[in-house]
C-alpha cells in the first residue's frame, strides 16, 4: 500500500499543481469573476483605517460588541447589524494589511498541499475494492465533488459569493481532480488495502 500512496499523492498532486498553474495564470476565467471597486485607493484607505489588524472581516458584524454594552444594548446591535445585514451593503473578506504571501512560498505551500490531497484521496480509493480503472477516476472525482459541495456551496449561501465565481469554482474542481484522478487511478490500479 505503501508505494501506490506515495506514487499517487506525488504524481496526483503534481497533476493538480499543474492544472491550477494553467487554470489560474493561462485561463481568464478567475479574473473574470472577480469585481473591482471603482476606487481601489479609497477602500484601501478606508481598510487601512478601520481595520485594527489583518483577518477574516464581515460588515456589518453583528457577532462583535463594544465593551461595557449591556445584554438589551447588545440584543439591538446584533439586529440593527442583522438588518443592515439584509439591506445591504453586505461584506465578507480577508484583509490582510501586510500584502500577500512570497508568490515562491505560496507556490511550494500550493503543491504540498495538493500532495497532501492526492495521498488521502489515494488512499480512500485503496480502501475500496477491486474496481475498473474508470470507476477509481469517477470515485475521485465525486471525492473532489462532496468536497466542493462541502467548501463552496455554504460560502455561496451564507457568504453571498456569487453563483458565476462559485460555479468557476466547482469547474475548477472538477477538471483538476478529473486529472488528477486519471492518475492517482493508474498508480492505485486495483489494488485494495490492506491492515493498516
Amino acid at each position: 500500500m505503501r508505494k501506490p500512496l506515495i506514487l499517487g499523492g506525488l504524481f496526483g498532486g503534481l497533476a493538480l499543481f499543474v492544472w491550477g498553474a494553467i487554470s489560474y495564470m493561462a485561463l481568464p476565467w478567475h479574473g473574470m469573476m472577480l469585481e473591482k471597486f471603482t476606487d481601489e485607493a479609497v477602500v484601501a484607505q478606508a481598510l487601512t483605517a478601520n481595520a485594527s489588524r489583518s483577518g477574516m472581516y464581515i460588515l456589518p458584524n453583528p457577532h462583535k460588541h463594544e465593551p461595557g454594552m449591556t445584554a438589551a444594548q447588545q440584543q439591538a446591535a446584533e439586529e440593527g447589524a442583522k438588518a443592515r445585514m439584509m439591506s445591504g451593503p453586505f461584506l465578507f473578506a480577508s484583509v490582510s494589511l501586510g500584502g500577500t504571501r512570497d508568490m515562491g512560498q505560496a507556490l511550494l505551500l500550493n503543491v504540498l498541499s495538493d500532495i497532501l490531497a492526492a495521498a488521502l484521496a489515494t488512499w480512500l480509493l485503496l480502501q475500496t475494492a477491486h474496481v475498473s480503472y474508470w470507476r477509481r477516476v469517477g470515485f475521485v472525482v465525486v471525492m473532489a465533488l462532496t468536497a466542493g459541495v462541502v467548501a463552496h456551496v455554504p460560502s455561496w449561501i451564507w457568504w453571498t459569493f456569487s453563483t458565476s465565481f462559485t460555479l468557476v469554482e466547482f469547474a475548477d474542481l472538477l477538471i483538476g481532480w478529473g486529472l488528477a484522478g486519471l492518475v492517482i487511478a493508474k498508480v492505485a490500479g486495483s489494488l485494495k488495502a490492506g491492515p493498516g
